[in-house]
């Protein structure tokens, strides 16, 4: 969080009682002007802010904090209690209003809880918001999955709707070459930059290999890297993730009792990003997407059925219209010539049968 105050002697107070409830990491600034910056910069969550400072006050900070961002929380502290600064603070995005004064440990504490208040609430409402995208991300599959039956052209589709309706940073799906024991990639979205030419994945289980993606195909089971940063698992792939913004990823497999077992794998911007839910509904996908694949694998069974059966009846009408010798056709059974009743044979087995009957 950032703290910001004209007085050094009250941010290193408020510095040093905050971060022993080991909850938070503070940044300070002694200047609003000072603090736009740090607000520009990635990692600050929330935002404590003095409200008489010299050059710009609290009330005109909030205003440019909630020119870039409307969302992270502003808590106006200051020893300033009129009425009408509440109301300002209030009408321009303040989430909270606490006046500087009285025990200090009771303060402080009533610091913590407002701070602790104002940052679930933001998350609570980007979880919804993400979830909300989600389920889009799997009604645009199912839908894609009616009318696509090719697969690559449907991974590339399902990438493309993972990137632009559920907000990942990036997106890419991958087959196994069984001859060549490779993950090859055949489908991306989003700030792929040339990442995946410069990752290799193997399908055996190679010490140096044994990535999110990797063990997610091999497990059969998904895989989930929150924190790439300090994740050990992504060893030689770490480097290029981080610069390209990925900070978190998971990985799922798919479709692993077909001839096309895969795997696709989502980026975030965000450590931490895949909670349980999340998880849960790609998981879901993943699903969706192994179904998709076997139905596409019986379909192209039928298909490359009713294509040879063709051809073989197209074969012997050939062979039937140009022969020069006679053909003769011999019971498959028997591998005698099937005897051929004339009418006559057939009102002699009906006297026959109709004898039969009377003597019966």
């Amino acid at each position: 969080m950032l703290f910001v105050d004209d007085e050094s002697a009250i941010l290193d107070i408020c510095k040093r009682y905050l971060e022993q409830t080991t909850e938070f990491s503070v940044t300070t600034a002694v200047s609003a002007s000072a603090a736009l910056d740090l607000v520009k910069s990635d990692g600050i969550q929330a935002i404590v802010s003095d409200y008489q400072m010299t050059g710009m006050d609290g009330i005109t900070f909030l205003k440019q904090v909630r020119a870039v961002d409307k969302t992270i929380p502003f808590i106006l502290f200051t020893g300033r209690g009129r009425e009408e600064i509440a109301v300002e603070a209030f009408e321009n995005g303040a989430d909270f209003y606490l006046q500087k004064g009285g025990d200090p440990t009771s303060q402080f504490t009533e610091l913590v809880h407002k701070i602790r208040t104002a940052v679930d609430h933001v998350r609570d409402e980007a979880q919804i918001a993400t979830l909300n995208r989600l389920y889009s991300v799997i009604s645009a599959t199912n839908k894609a999955i009616i009318h696509i039956h090719d697969k690559k052209e449907l991974l590339n589709e399902i990438c493309r709707i993972a990137v632009a309706n559920g907000g990942f940073t990036m997106a890419w799906a991958g087959l196994a070459n069984r001859e060549k024991h490779l993950i090859e990639p055949v489908a991306a979205a989003g700030r792929v930059e040339g990442y995946l030419d410069t990752i290799s994945l193997s399908t055996d289980d190679i010490p140096a290999m044994r990535g999110p993606t990797g063990t997610a195909f091999r497990t059969g089971t998904f895989t989930v890297c929150n924190d790439i940063e300090s994740d050990p698992a992504m060893g030689s792939w770490r480097e290029g993730a981080l610069g390209r913004g990925y900070r978190s990823l998971a990985a799922f497999p798919f479709a692993r009792d077909t001839g096309s077992a895969g795997v696709i794998t989502f980026y975030a911007t965000e450590p931490g990003f895949f909670n349980d839910r999340i998880i849960r509904l790609l998981d879901e996908q993943s699903g969706d997407i192994s179904d998709a694949f076997q139905n596409l694998d019986h379909e192209e069974q039928r298909v490359a059925v009713e294509r040879e059966l063709k051809n073989s009846e197209l074969r012997y009408r050939r062979l039937f219209q140009t022969a020069q010798d006679a053909i003769l056709i011999l019971d498959g059974e028997s591998g005698v010539y099937p005897e051929r009743k004339t009418s006559q044979n057939r009102e002699d087995s009906n006297r026959a049968q109709g004898r039969c009957q009377l003597d019966c």
